[in-house]
């Protein structure tokens, strides 16, 4: 009885493995995942107060038990957002990123793009600076 009961045991294991597999478990993504858009350079922690204020929101959220990760980048001069925006839709849904379809206002100053996969979300931010108009490309990776 007991050689019959593990005839039927491996089957059974067998088939919830894969049906686990089949159900899309693939790893949540990190930022280094995400491409970056043709000659952006990324600001680092250490080096520039934006990229220093990102990394102190990301650890304020560790501590609060919330798992984010941000990083900026500077945009190459003539960048628009229309061009990055395009870029991201077209790289993200390569890779099973949904783009929202909530109506996200913007200005000169702030542009916005979401997408979401699985149990994560990603914003895709360009950020203008008004005296200098130097662009900066923002992401913000949640994980749920």
């Amino acid at each position: 009885m007991k050689l019959l009961n593990r005839m039927f045991a491996l089957p059974l294991v067998l088939i919830a493995v894969l049906a686990l597999t089949a159900c899309g478990g693939s790893a949540p993504a990190k930022l280094s995942d995400i491409p970056t858009y043709p000659d952006a350079v990324q600001l680092k922690p250490g080096e520039n107060p934006m990229a220093d204020t990102l990394a102190k929101n990301v650890q304020q959220a560790a501590n609060m038990g919330a798992n984010i990760d941000q990083k900026i980048f500077t945009l190459p001069k003539g960048a628009s957002w229309d061009q990055v925006k395009k870029f991201y839709a077209d790289k993200l849904a390569a890779d099973s990123w949904s783009a929202s379809n909530l109506p996200i206002p913007d200005n000169d100053m702030f542009k916005m793009s979401l997408y979401t996969r699985g149990s994560q979300s990603l914003t895709v931010a360009q950020i203008t600076e008004p005296v200098s108009n130097d662009a900066f490309l923002l992401f913000s990776l949640s994980t749920q």
